[in-house]
């Protein structure tokens, strides 16, 4: 293969199964191709080598590149395209000083670059190369119907597990650009590389290997696990993945167990597309129905859990319509002389110190009323104590029952199916409570309606165990139970 701008050949360096992929997809045309890999698989790789070989063969055609969000996409892609092509391809993003580069990222090209058969009147998505080549990305989550009537000549997804199928109905239909213009393979062909999906969603991918085995001629599909890139990675990465991930999620991202489903979960009503908000940046000014998701101006809830060693939070703000979760926080070990609950109280108080309504609901373990060792004080007055110091206005109200497992489950997932009329309703920050998000997701549920909390056993990560989801289990109980808390300017509770 040959750089853009150097005529002496590259010797590409790919493990065994990108190789056969690239060589497939570039030596017979198909309408659809994908590549399914765990973590470390290379597929990422695949994905960069594959846009540049279209960007030798189509000069001046145009690649969509559909994503969820383009914003997101362009933060977590950008990188990844950039490394490959500088180290693989020896092709350097065009430098507008001195006028060096192959391809330029986001903004209209210079003049010395050839322009696409159908070259864009925006060029703020797009990602061009010297010969005229064009990857433009389109976001599909809030304009999916937007993009209908767009012409590519070829069409690429990344994290296809993210992709809903309905939006190929949009997608595929663009592959029309340019008939019998170019003689590359690639031409009006859709590729999907992808991470192993979790939720029915993304199983759409799997279709495409069933189409594959009936359809040779017009469907490919490859399946990557993480030893497959073994000689591209370092020798302790599979080990310390295996100790690091709990045991489901190795299996299904290093190993490459397929699952049809979660397993049975205590949370079936749970929907991420429903109950979490993920597709923005940590230090974006989240809002919901127009108003601010979290808002320094409103008191807090903690809801936590008491462990040994790892104790959290997750942190909530309320009103009639929503309970937002807007953070967790969370502590593995306590600080020198003092305790867990201290430690998590310290964090809270770190975390939110910029806080303007420093007002402070505590509930949550009902364990959290006993005595610690290493304090004479419950665990619950030890949290208090700190955040008063720190200037909090703290009310303790932890749950003071334990409903019956099955009562439990029913009415947590009667909430969260959504289906009362006048209820309120969960949302989540999937940004900065994502590891609530995963230990919701992780949550199997025992014959008895119990939850499963095997996952809180052993080295795993802690923060992927059952701990966090509890916390919103202690939530949502107190809730239904007391109703909505505010405290009041004595600071006692009132429940409405």
């Amino acid at each position: 293969m040959k750089s853009s701008d150097n005529e002496e050949e590259l010797i590409l360096e790919v493990n065994e199964k990108q190789g056969h992929f690239l060589n497939a997809v570039v030596s017979k045309h198909y309408k659809m191709a994908g590549m399914v890999g765990g973590r470390g698989s290379g597929k990422s790789i695949s994905l960069a080598d594959l846009l540049k070989i279209a960007s030798e063969e189509m000069p001046k055609a145009k690649c969509g590149w559909g994503v969820k969000t383009v914003a997101k996409a362009k933060s977590k892609l950008t990188s990844g395209l950039k490394a490959r092509w500088e180290k693989g391809w020896k092709c350097s993003e065009y430098d507008f000083k001195t006028g060096q580069g192959d391809y330029v990222l986001w903004r209209e090209p210079p003049k010395t670059f050839d322009r696409a058969y159908e070259a864009p009147d925006n060029w703020e998505n797009c990602i061009s190369f010297a010969n005229g080549f064009i990857i433009e990305l389109e976001g599909f989550k809030l304009s999916s119907e937007e993009n209908r009537g767009a012409n590519f000549d070829m069409y690429v997804v990344d994290e296809g597990l993210n992709f809903k199928k309905a939006w190929l109905t949009v997608v595929l239909p663009t592959l029309r650009a340019n008939p019998g213009l170019f003689s590359s393979y690639l031409h009006h062909s859709f590729f999907v590389f992808s991470s192993p999906p979790w939720t029915p969603d993304g199983q759409w991918m799997y279709e495409i290997e069933e189409l594959a085995k009936k359809e040779p001629e017009n469907y490919y599909f490859m399946e990557v696990k993480t030893v497959d890139n073994q000689a591209f990675l370092p020798a302790d990465y599979i080990p310390d993945l295996k100790r690091i991930l709990m045991k489901m999620y190795f299996e299904v991202e290093v190993l490459g167990k397929r699952i049809s489903k979660l397993p049975k979960t205590f949370y079936p009503s749970f929907n991420r597309e429903k109950h979490v908000l993920e597709d923005h940046d940590e230090d974006d000014r989240l809002q919901l129905d127009g108003a601010l998701f979290y808002n320094s101006k409103q008191y807090l809830v903690a809801s936590c859990d008491f462990n040994a060693h790892f104790t959290s939070a997750t942190i909530w703000q309320e009103d009639y319509e929503y309970g937002r979760l807007v953070d967790n926080v969370f502590v593995k070990e306590a600080q020198e002389g003092g305790t867990m609950a201290q430690a998590l109280a310290t964090a809270i108080g770190e975390r939110y110190s910029s806080h303007t309504k420093k007002r402070i609901i505590l509930t949550g373990d009902r364990n959290g009323k006993n005595k610690s060792a290493g304090s004479n004080r419950t665990m619950y007055e030890q949290v208090d104590a700190i955040l008063t110091e720190a200037g909090w206005d703290v009310v303790s109200a932890p749950i003071t029952y334990n409903p019956l497992h099955k009562d439990k489950h029913n009415d947590i997932n009667r909430l969260l199916a959504e289906q009362v009329d006048d209820q309120w309703r969960i949302r989540i920050d999937g940004v900065r409570a994502k590891a609530t998000v995963i230990s919701i997701e992780n949550s199997p549920i025992q014959p008895d309606y119990s939850k499963d909390k095997s996952s809180e056993s052993g080295d795993g990560e802690q923060e992927r165990a059952t701990h966090l989801s509890d916390t919103v289990d202690y939530y949502i109980i107190r809730r239904l139970k007391t109703g909505l808390a505010r405290a009041t300017e004595d600071f006692e509770i009132e429940f409405y």
